[in-house]
């Protein structure tokens, strides 16, 4: 157990710290509370999903040495570890009387940590409906008096100068933190961790490693486990097909991280054909190479009748810089030539808009010219949430996962999520 010693709460490394968050009810302009909620709770919450939208972390802001100085390891490094698995504690549908949530979290990291509440959306207003107002963001910040300190115990397996002694990860739902790359002792060499983020920092789990992996290497385990993928998603799977087609050469330039299509607009069609943007859905196959796609393999048009190939080549406007992209290939993939073959349709999640929806899209006929999948990858959601009804979202997911498993009866899945910040604005606001 913890021990509170001047506000602040002193544990051990891997200690679960309990979080509480109080948030009271509404009030009017004027500061008093509000007597009549009843624009408030036209805002249907999720079934089992709290009314209040949270965002709570536990922020490192110092880790000091016996001796009094910073530990370089992490200094600077803010350590932002999530307080997760929030539950309400009281009604929290009673839009007049305050809600009571409580949550955890995992400290093994050392050093002093201040908590950073935030209050996104309450009462349910985080789920506007399609023919409801769309409430303008207003993050509200909670207040915290009390601090944590994690003791130092440098023997610790998960202390970051221990890291390089885990074991390689098997999966990848591993507990960890983020590090600028700045801070990593110099001996590490640069393959045995993952590339950094945009934002200079990577990614470091607890009790394992992750290393790097060449685009050839993907390609060739991909050719040999899964050597056909059947893709279907929207302009977010879209952005992710730009990199793994192109062997890594999208946007991976520094100067280039501040362009808005490397951002956030993935409408530049610098890879893509113009059908894409057309209406009807139409799909296309990929043979995905070691170093990329071949030019005369970049996209295929595969609507009955058709067969035009683009031999446009996939670079990015700017030249590429060799210095930002894959620097470590493993011992004899340098050499090699494997592929394996991509189906992609655009999809606009349970949706039946601009032409497009999995009923009709998905079915064995549609597939059957198509190398018979290993691997089913389906990315949903920010359509839904910005165009649909929850409660027909729930309809229509069940009717497609019947559908897949009819089509695919022997393939693997994958779902991917829509992005966190998804998928509707304000009038008048920026999308």
């Amino acid at each position: 157990m913890g021990a509170v010693e001047d506000n602040q709460l002193v544990v051990s490394p891997g200690h679960c710290i309990c979080i509480r968050v109080v948030v009271p009810p509404k009030q009017s302009a004027s500061g008093s509370p509000l007597t009549n909620t009843t624009g408030l709770t036209k805002y249907r919450p999720l079934p089992m999903w709290p009314a209040d939208a949270l965002m709570v972390d536990l922020v490192q802001t110092s880790s000091k040495l016996d001796n009094g100085t910073e530990d370089p390891l992490y200094s600077g490094a803010r350590i932002t570890v999530s307080v997760d698995n929030f539950r309400a504690l009281t009604n929290d549908h009673d839009t007049l009387r305050p809600h009571v949530y409580e949550g955890t979290a995992r400290l093994y990291d050392p050093g002093i940590y201040a908590v950073d509440a935030r209050v996104e959306a309450r009462n349910g207003l985080w789920n506007a409906e399609p023919g409801q107002t769309i409430p303008v963001y207003e993050e509200e910040a909670a207040e915290c008096a009390i601090t944590i300190r994690v003791k130092r115990d440098p023997r610790h397996p998960t202390y970051l100068d221990r890291h390089q002694n885990l074991p390689l990860c098997v999966d990848g739902d591993n507990p960890g933190r983020w590090v600028p790359e700045s801070n990593l002792p110099g001996s590490w060499k640069k393959w045995s961790y993952l590339y950094p983020a945009e934002d200079g920092r990577v990614w470091l789990p607890y009790w394992c490693r992750l290393r790097r992996i060449s685009h050839a290497e993907f390609v060739f385990h991909m050719s040999y486990m899964y050597p056909a993928v059947h893709w279907y998603g929207d302009s977010n799977s879209r952005r992710t097909l730009r990199p793994l087609v192109s062997a890594g050469k999208w946007c991976h330039r520094k100067s280039s991280l501040e362009r808005l299509d490397c951002l956030c607009n993935d409408a530049p069609k610098d890879i893509f054909p113009s059908e894409w943007y057309a209406g009807m859905p139409v799909p296309h196959w990929y043979r995905v190479h070691t170093h990329g796609i071949n030019g005369s393999e970049i996209y295929l048009d595969l609507r009955p009748g058709g067969g035009r190939t683009d031999p446009r080549p996939i670079l990015e406007k700017d030249p590429v810089d060799d210095r930002y992209l894959p620097d470590f290939v493993s011992p004899g993939y340098g050499n090699r030539n494997d592929h394996f073959d991509l189906y992609y349709l655009f999809t606009r999640g349970t949706q039946d808009m601009y032409g497009s929806f999995w009923s009709r899209d998905i079915s064995r006929d549609a597939i059957a010219r198509y190398p018979s999948a290993a691997l089913v990858v389906f990315q949903m959601v920010t359509w839904d949430v910005a165009f649909g009804r929850f409660d027909e979202f729930v309809r229509q997911t069940a009717l497609l996962v019947r559908r897949l498993k009819k089509v695919y009866p022997e393939a693997k899945f994958v779902y991917r999520s829509g992005p966190y910040w998804c998928c509707r604005a304000p009038e008048g606001q920026d999308k």
